[in-house]
């Protein structure tokens, strides 16, 4: 990802940020003793590769042992382990979070302040990364990687149906996918968005941003002209049939349908690259990747969708040496190749952004340079996005509604849910 600085949303983080603190007080712990010697902690996280990273950690370091646990992603119950362990006095000492969710995890008092040992390491990460992983001027966690997003697409099946180039546009996307209907009503050209993840970065390239600050208080704006302009538009191709009500590379609807040949594309991350080639092992060299399609012919806007921290939780005993820990994770040459061969992990790290495996082609993509396409979308994420306190119930009541009623309606829905649980915290808000 080429370096670039978030200059709106950097700043209005900033000030989101210590909003957030100023209404919940005492939700980081900047103190924690630092013991010397033998140290064991765990690390809880689900990231594909992070075992293989904590293996190479503990074969340079004897002293400082960390255990890898497999969790559920956060989205999926992993957030609330994690708090049920800090309530309980059994947390490990490190977990992964992503950028989205270190607001809601503060809010819960769940994240130890690591400027002391992580401050002076902010000038090797990309600015957002930083900005994203801090809060009032205090780091919450050493950033992990970043997710630019990309349209993956069938070549075999493009051809098939005579579509000589991936859509660059919307209305050529809407286009492709009549024209393929049209064809084989069976066969669908790609994946409606499922939940607050695959809604937040859709919206995100209309440079709409779903937070805000004003005079110490939150904006709500999810229902923002960029959500609704992003709703009308899937829920006419899902009305239509003309894509599939599923996930994508690892949902296992979206495995048995691409099998069969019978889906054509899906808009994701450069994350969802190890979940594509572990799953659909058998169709390798018959996927491709392209830029995300845009709302107007010529653009090259993309979007973000995902990425995360290490984050060192509340009781931790040794806070330094589990920062130690999160900047090898991060920014050791050998760890974020293992990241980016098995996991996907697009580096936040400003040097991992010349690791050679960024530059090679890859088999499964029949050859294709596929993180040149990345690297562009990089380039190109609006810098309007801000992150709000409460992610974790955006996302819970997205996928609720989206799962009783069309795009538009869930999301107003979600839009006055997400107030009501700002003003429940404490905390000042407009909108809705």
């Amino acid at each position: 990802m080429r370096t670039f600085t978030f200059r709106s949303a950097a700043g209005a983080a900033a000030l989101s940020f210590a909003l957030l603190l100023t209404g919940c007080s005492g939700s980081g712990d900047s103190g924690g003793s630092s013991k010397a010697g033998p140290v064991s902690m765990e690390f809880w996280g689900w990231a594909p590769g992070y075992d293989k990273i904590t293996a190479q950690w503990n074969a340079a370091h004897p002293d400082i042992k960390v255990t890898f646990k497999q969790i559920p992603s956060g989205a999926k119950g992993g957030y609330d382990q994690m708090t049920n362990a800090i309530t309980a006095g059994k947390a490990p000492c490190l977990a992964q979070v992503t950028y989205n969710d270190i607001p809601s995890m503060l809010v819960k008092k769940a994240l130890m302040d690591i400027t002391t040992y992580a401050s002076g390491d902010t000038g090797k990460y990309l600015d957002w990364t930083v900005a994203a992983s801090s809060a009032g001027g205090k780091m919450y966690g050493v950033p992990v990687d970043t997710g630019p997003m990309a349209l993956y697409y069938r070549t075999d099946l493009f051809k098939k149906f005579g579509i000589a180039k991936p859509p660059a546009t919307w209305d050529e996307y809407a286009a492709d996918a009549a024209a393929v209907h049209a064809a084989d009503p069976k066969v669908a050209f790609g994946t409606a968005p499922q939940d607050a993840y695959d809604m937040a970065a859709l919206t995100w390239q209309t440079g709409k941003s779903w937070f805000g600050t004003q005079k110490g208080s939150w904006q709500v704006s999810i229902d923002n002209p960029g959500t609704q302009q992003v709703a009308t538009y899937w829920q006419n191709l899902k009305d239509k049939k003309l894509v599939m009500n599923n996930g994508n590379a690892w949902d296992p609807n979206f495995d048995k349908a691409s099998e069969a040949g019978k889906v054509m594309t899906f808009v994701n991350a450069a994350w969802a690259v190890p979940g594509i080639k572990g799953d659909l092992k058998d169709l390798a060299g018959k996927w491709a990747v392209a830029p995300m399609p845009t709302w107007t012919a010529g653009d090259r806007t993309s979007a973000n969708s995902g990425g995360s921290a290490t984050s060192v939780l509340t009781g931790c005993k040794s806070p330094k040496q589990a920062a130690q820990f999160a900047a090898f994770l991060s920014s050791d040459p050998d760890a974020v190749s293992t990241g980016i061969k098995v996991g996907g992990l697009y580096p936040a790290a400003k040097a991992g952004l010349d690791n050679p495996l960024l530059s090679q082609g890859d088999s499964y993509f029949g050859g294709q340079k596929i993180y040149d396409v990345f690297k562009e979308s990089a380039a190109n994420i609006p810098t309007t996005w801000v992150v709000g306190p409460t992610f974790g119930q955006v996302e819970a009541d997205y996928s609720d509604a989206i799962g009783k009623g069309d795009y538009t309606q869930a999301t107003a829905t979600v839009q006055q849910k997400t107030v009501e649980k700002i003003k429940s915290l404490g905390l000042s808000v407009t909108g809705g």
